[in-house]
């Protein structure tokens, strides 16, 4: 009895974590000892408790009490909650880490033109203007992503809670509270804000106020804590560990290990101090691994590794087990609730979001490199002022091969309906092929000024109605003998115009499921009334595309797409012109061909049909196969007259969260009768 009372208060004296649990509920276990487990933090090398956790169930060793720092506490506080160590590793295998660490809002639930956004540009930040606090403070990432999936995970327990009453086990996490640079317990209020504070790595995260305190991982003050199980009560401790060992001065010689070898110096002599509180203390080695390693296959060998540590030790597991006075054939398990189970959707409410707030400047930077247009960087910025009439202001410069800057002004009489003006000037450097031989070389510049009459923004839909002018410069074109086309010089373009969009999938880039449906109409002047002494022209152009699931890793998607023109003296520059991967690339009215990779220049009557087979190998690695066919003629009637145009391709890519899809592609198709490959790293603009 004194040896216990001794250490408790020596627990208390040298911890300086400041402790705001509430007193302990009435012992549930008081014919027993209070068993703790203790979890340190450490990254993606805290999936190693996982496989700890699976030994200490098949013992049946009665766990009432998990703390834990960092990745230690979201471990711990879902087995808290009720998921046993098979729902836990199914969750780290099954999470997409990458996208935890971007601020990414629910796909589905932007608006088109900010999907659009999303996948351009590879980072965004928010900036108040005119004072105001910092709306992303002391972070990168704000952790929108993490708090979400930890919702969905936790859901039932998302309320404020006292963890030590509430939760099926007891549980505790530690921060770090930068306003008296000291560890702090957490053992009350939310549980998803909690862990959420204890993971928030400095720098990386935005730290989470919480009342008076500013709260950031708690690995920097107590990567390890025993001290804050015994402190909270507990009889018999037992810890999970990582060892990085000491290795050579050779293995020191990447950013990661330097930095991680550095920065935890300081905090594994507080760890090493801690063992002392525990009955046991499992050290699994992780030579090889650092805390990024968030690989599938990484994460399946440390929860091995985790599983073999235990289990070396489990002649000690059944001593403590003895020891707490647990029965010997009783099921001591909490397995409550399945992985399964768990919600897709955690919101409660389902429209559209709105990420913007009152006199807020989002900035964004977007990086791409590929085969044809070589480097290019894209700077966006948005501002936007709430009201009774909102205001937005918004700025895009683009850099490269294709230079572009745009300005924007729109006016929101009511939220998602719009009224503005914008207008944006390109500079471009195009070759125009001919049955695959380069026949054209332009260097120009095309305007385009456009008046928003009416915009409206809904659940996958927006429609838009507007007056707009187009004008463009030639300042030098070169052609060669098998050119049949002259371009003139200057040439401007009044127009009258409508669009409608549907986009219901679920990814801008490799969709697993929804349909996309877009339709556009404009009617094309030069005096507001007529071309060119006559009637104006018009184009006309639609898109249907469907995602159609024939696995989980399978999937086919068709689609239907053309354009046609209609009137005289069509304009060379306003033609039908096909070729590339995505829509308009080097012109407004460019459309894809599969296995064509430059732009070729085609009649006024255009329609196109192709199948992509889209297989995701596994992780973010995927395999597409692409046909098409395409037919074109001056006259709808002779559309089908003439043989079709037909090509085919093969890619691989790399869905990289981070900067954009990364791939290779290599096609044919029978207007160019060549073969074409094109090599493309980064979002599409």
């Amino acid at each position: 009895m004194i040896r216990k009372i001794l250490t408790t208060m020596l627990a208390v004296l040298l911890s300086s974590t400041a402790l705001q649990a509430a007193p302990l509920a009435a012992d549930s276990v008081s014919h027993r000892k209070k068993v703790a487990v203790v979890l340190s933090g450490g990254g993606a090398l805290g999936a190693i408790h996982v496989g700890a956790l699976k030994v200490l169930e098949e013992a049946c060793m009665p766990v009432d009490m998990v703390v834990g720092t960092s990745m230690g506490s979201i471990v711990g506080a879902f087995y808290s909650v009720g998921y046993n160590s098979d729902d836990i590793a199914t969750m780290l295998r099954t999470m997409d880490w990458a996208e935890l660490f971007l601020d990414h809002e629910d796909y589905n639930r932007l608006t088109l033109s900010d999907r659009e956004e999303r996948d351009t540009y590879i980072y965004e930040r928010d900036f108040y203007v005119r004072g105001g606090i910092d709306p992303q403070p002391g972070g990168l990432i704000r952790g929108t992503s993490v708090e979400r999936a930890f919702t969905r995970y936790l859901h039932g327990y998302t309320d404020s809670l006292n963890f030590l009453r509430d939760l099926p086990r007891q549980f505790a996490c530690v921060a770090t509270n930068l306003v008296t640079d000291s560890a702090v317990t957490l053992t009350r209020g939310s549980l998803v804000k909690s862990i959420r504070s204890s993971m928030s790595i400095p720098g990386v995260f935005t730290p989470v106020h919480m009342d008076d305190m500013v709260l950031v991982d708690g690995g920097a003050k107590n990567n390890f804590a025993a001290d804050v199980a015994r402190a909270l009560g507990a009889d018999i401790v037992i810890g999970v560990k990582f060892d990085l060992g000491l290795g050579t001065d050779k293995e020191y010689r990447k950013l990661m290990d330097v930095m991680e070898r550095s920065a935890g110096s300081d905090v594994s002599r507080r760890a090493r101090a801690n063992e002392k509180y525990c009955d046991l203390v499992v050290k699994v080695p992780v030579r090889g691994y650092t805390s990024g390693s968030f690989t599938r296959s990484a994460l399946d060998t440390l929860m091995a590794k985790g599983e073999a540590a235990m289990r070396a030790k489990m002649d000690s597991v059944m001593i403590l087990k003895r020891l707490s006075g647990a029965a010997p054939s009783h099921d001591y398990s909490l397995h409550l609730r399945d992985v399964a189970d768990a919600p897709q959707n955690v919101e409660t409410d389902c429209g559209l979001i709105d990420t913007r707030a009152d006199k807020t400047l989002q900035a964004a930077l977007g990086l791409r490199f590929d085969s044809e247009d070589l480097a290019a960087v894209q700077l966006g910025a948005r501002y936007y002022r709430a009201g009774s009439v909102g205001r937005q202001l918004d700025l895009t410069v683009r850099l490269g091969m294709r230079s572009m800057l745009r300005l924007g002004f729109d006016i929101e009489p009511r939220q998602h309906r719009r009224m503005g003006l914008g207008y944006e000037i390109w500079y471009k450097y195009t070759n125009i092929y001919t049955h695959g031989h380069r026949t054209n070389n332009l260097s120009h510049m095309y305007q385009k000024a456009n008046l928003k009459l009416f915009s409206v923004e809904a659940m996958n839909f927006d429609c838009e109605v507007g007056l707009g002018w187009e004008h463009y410069h030639i300042f030098s074109e070169l052609w060669n003998d098998k050119s049949d086309m002259r371009f003139n010089r200057n040439e401007h373009y009044f127009n009258y115009h409508a669009r409608l969009r549907y986009n219901s999938e679920n990814d801008g880039y490799f969709a697993t499921r929804g349909v996309c449906a877009q339709a556009s109409y404009g009617y094309y002047t030069d005096n507001f009334a007529n071309w060119k002494g006559h009637s104006g022209f018009s184009a006309v152009q639609a898109l249907l595309r469907v995602t159609v699931p024939l696995s989980r890793s399978t999937h086919l998607r068709p689609s239907l797409y053309g354009r046609f023109l209609f009137g005289d003296d069509l304009p060379a520059l306003m033609a039908n012109m096909a070729g590339g991967t995505p829509f308009g690339r080097f012109f407004p009215q460019q459309l894809p061909l599969p296995g064509l990779g430059h732009v070729e220049l085609m009649e006024s009557k255009l329609v196109g049909a192709s199948l992509r087979l889209q297989q995701r190998i596994t992780g973010r690695h995927l395999v597409l196969l692409d046909g098409g066919v395409a037919e074109q003629s001056d006259r709808v009637k002779g559309l089908f007259d003439d043989k079709p145009m037909w090509g085919v391709a093969a890619s691989y890519f790399y869905d990289n969260a981070f900067v954009g899809p990364l791939g290779l592609s290599i096609g044919w198709n029978s207007r160019s009768h060549r073969v074409d490959v094109f090599l493309c790293l980064g979002y599409n603009f």
